[in-house]
This record gives structure tokens, sequence and C-alpha cells, in this order.
């Protein structure tokens, strides 16, 4: 019945849209095509999960790339509306993550989570710029382009085996804290970074205001979100009879206007780490108001937001992949990287985790395997600047952005189900150390000799 009320709702919505617009969302419309594929991404991705426990978003991206060849979709030709979703969906993403994070857990290991989160990934990023320089002829700027997106781990696709797995966990980590927190400090960076490069690179200005912007970029997202965050704690009155719905609307319409704000005035990256700072804040105020972390009214809303966001970014993103035989060079080359930067990156988490067991440890790897969501959103976007831009275009930097794609794309389909599966299939291994299935059996042992 959960599915007859999607559908039934789905066509009365494409009914009362095709009589107030008319043939733009007919059957051969273009915004009926958009639409479609964002259902059919939804559907397959369903499937997918339903018959293999996979991860949807992996539909959703093929779904993309079958339709950019079927010549159904193809959203260079939506480049505006591409990027102004583009923009939405890192509030939602990040909003989402960061309402579950506890203040007090990072404040008590925040040396764990700073190393965890920064460690790893900078040492990628670099290795990234420095492969991509020398096997692909990537300008230095590219390629640390790249690798501030390429860097970014996905906690969202294993958080749901993490908790489950944390329930039945021997020792003390609280896993779910751990992995989300050290992982948000890693997205934060990608964001940020991301952003600063693609201003200096994208918006023209004086040289010495875009070192400016460098330098201060994530502090001031930092500031402004905390800033906005605090003020929640305020705004609306706990006792208003609306407050709910006023504290949803305050931290979501906040970060929007934030978001598309600091990218039009040319601080890109500002308004994603000012989300994840200010949701933060918010949720530990709200805290003490008997709102629990990550299972509160905002949390839910933020989730359903991004169930009807996430097909639709893959399947867009999937409509930029072009597979041709000539690119088939570039994809091996890519492999050769992504497998070299996983390795390095392991190893560095590996280390990076003094204070855990062996086993601990190699489960903390496996959750730092997949490369998705901030990768799915950011990897069009220098393909996207150029074809707005209203200055020539250089021919070069169209091959750069077409390889940036290819590559971030290839990066999600093979990390993707690999860090899902493992994280899912070896967590309960993992996190259950031989001591205490040794002492279990003793007990076990001692129980049944009693009763002899």
């Amino acid at each position: 019945m959960h599915y007859i009320t999607l559908v039934i709702l789905g066509g009365l919505t494409w009914g009362i849209l095709f009589w107030v617009w008319g043939d733009t969302w007919g059957l051969r419309g273009d915004s009926f095509r958009l639409a479609s594929l964002g259902v059919i991404a939804w559907a397959t991705g369903q499937i997918l999960q339903q018959f293999t426990t996979l991860p949807p978003i992996l539909a959703a991206l093929l779904t993309g790339i079958i339709a950019r060849h079927l010549d159904f979709v193809d959203m260079r030709r939506f480049v505006y509306i591409d990027s102004f979703l583009r923009k939405i969906y890192p509030v939602i993403i990040l909003g989402k993550g960061s309402l579950g994070w506890d203040v007090n857990y990072m404040r008590q290991n925040w040396r764990q989570i700073a190393t965890l989160g920064a460690l790893p990934w900078s040492i990628e990023v670099a290795f990234v710029a420095i492969s991509t320089h020398y096997l692909l002829g990537f300008p230095w700027i590219w390629g640390f382009l790249l690798g501030s997106v390429y860097a970014s781990v996905s906690c969202p696709v294993v958080m749901p085996s993490v908790l489950k797995h944390a329930k039945n966990a021997s020792g003390t980590v609280n896993w779910p804290q751990l992995i989300c927190t050290a992982g948000g400090l890693d997205t934060a960076l990608s964001v940020g970074i991301f952003g600063v490069i693609f201003s200096f690179m994208f918006y023209e200005t004086d040289y010495s205001y875009r070192i400016l912007k460098a330098a201060l970029a994530l502090f001031l997202g930092v500031s402004l979100g905390v800033a906005w965050g605090s003020l929640a704690k305020f705004v609306p009155h706990s006792k208003d009879y609306y407050v709910t719905e006023l504290r949803v609307l305050f931290v979501l319409v906040g970060g929007l206007f934030c978001n598309f704000f600091t990218g039009a005035v040319g601080w890109g990256g500002t308004g994603g780490v000012a989300v994840l700072a200010c949701n933060a804040t918010a949720a530990t105020y709200w805290a003490k108001d008997e709102w629990k972390l990550n299972q509160n009214p905002a949390s839910t809303v933020y989730r359903v937001l991004w169930s009807f966001c996430e097909p639709v970014l893959f399947a867009y993103t999937g409509t930029f992949f072009i597979w041709h035989s000539s690119i088939s060079k570039t994809l091996l080359i890519g492999l050769g990287v992504l497998f070299a930067c996983l390795t390095v990156r392991l190893t560095v988490t590996f280390i990076t985790c003094w204070n855990l067991k062996f086993k601990e440890k190699i489960f903390v790897c496996c959750t730092w395997i997949p490369k998705t969501i901030v990768e799915a959103v950011l990897c069009p976007l220098a393909i996207e600047a150029l074809i707005m831009s209203d200055s020539p275009v250089d021919s070069q930097e169209l091959v750069y952005a077409e390889d940036l794609i290819r590559l971030i794309v290839q990066a999600i389909l093979v990390t993707t189900p690999i860090g899902f599966l493992l994280t899912n299939y070896l967590g309960p291994t993992l996190l259950h150390c031989d001591q205490d299935r040794d002492e279990s059996k003793d007990n076990k042992f001692r129980r049944e000799s009693s009763g002899i």
C-alpha cells in the first residue's frame, strides 16, 4: 500500500503540473523527463537494495549514466537548474549529519577526531594531486581541486551498519559518534577546501582578495554557523506553540540562505562549513530541551528531504558521465590512482587509531573506504562553471573538468559497494573481541558444569 500511495500521489502531482504548465510537463517535455529520471532512479534504487542490500545510490547513478547514453536526459542542457540544485543538496546532507554530533564527545576526544578526520584526508589530497599531475598531466590546482573532493569519506553510506553493529560491540568506544564526527570533519575539509579552490579558479577578483578568502573561508564558516546555531537556543522560544516547525525552518532556511549568499559573493565552501557548525550547535542546545540527538523532529525532516534529493542527485550526476573508447586509458590510470590512494589513506587511518585494538582499527578502515556523497555533489561543478562562463573557455580546461567527473564517478562505483559490504559483513567479527568470546564460553562451561 505504501508504494500504491506514492504512485497515486505522483500521478496527481504530475496532473497538476501538466494542467498548469502545459507541454513542458507532457510526456515529451523537458520537465517531465527531468522528473521521471528522478522517479526511475528512486525505483531502481529500491529494487537494488531489496535484492542485494547494496545502497540504492548505485542504481541511481547507473540510471543517470544510461539515461545520458540513451539521450533521454543530459544535464549539460540544464546547467542552471542543476547548479541551483547543487546549492541545496549540501545544506540537506550536511545539516542531516551534523544534527547527530555530540559536542561533548567531540570535546573529550578531540585529538582522535582531529587526527582521524584530518590526517588521512590531507595526505590523500596531496597524493591525488601528485599522481594526477605526473600521470594525467593535470595542472597542480586542478589536481588539488580533484583531491579535495576525492578524499572525502561518506559516513551516511556506512552509518546504518555502524549503528547496528555498535549495539553488540565490546569495549567502550562510542562507534557512532567516532565515525560520525571524524567523518564530519573530513567532510567539512572537503567542502571547505573545494570551495576555496573553486572560488580561486572561477571567480575573477583581485589576487590578494583571493588569498584573503582562502585564509578566512573556513574560519568564517565556523563562526557564522556557531553564531546562527547559538541563536537557535533562543529563537524560537521553547514554549512557542509552533516551536517544532519554527526550529526546523530556522536552521534549514538559514542554511540555504548562507549557502546561496556565500556562493553568490564568491566565498565558496563557507556556506557548507557554516551549515555543519550551525546544526551541530543548535542540536546541542535542543538536546537540553529533551530533543535527543539525531532522534528529533528536525532530524526527521532532514531525512525526508534527503530521501527526495538522493536519487535525483545521483541520477543527474550520472548524466555528466560520457563513455567512449578514447577515455579507456584515463580510467585505467584512474583505477590505479584510486587503489594507490586507498592504500595510502587506509594505512594512515590504521596508524592514527593508536588507542584501538587491531580488529577495531580494521573496522575503522572499512568505514573509511566509501567515496560517495560529497563526490556526487561537487564533481560536476567545474564543468558547469565553464559552460556558464561568459568569457572564452580554454578547451584544455574542459578536458580537465571532464576527466575530473570520470575519475570521481569511477571512484563512487568502485568504493561504495566495497566499503558498504566490508563494514556490514565484517562488523560483527571486528567489533567483538576474542577475549569477550572466551569469557562467554568460560561462563557457559561453568553453568553447564554446575548443572551436572
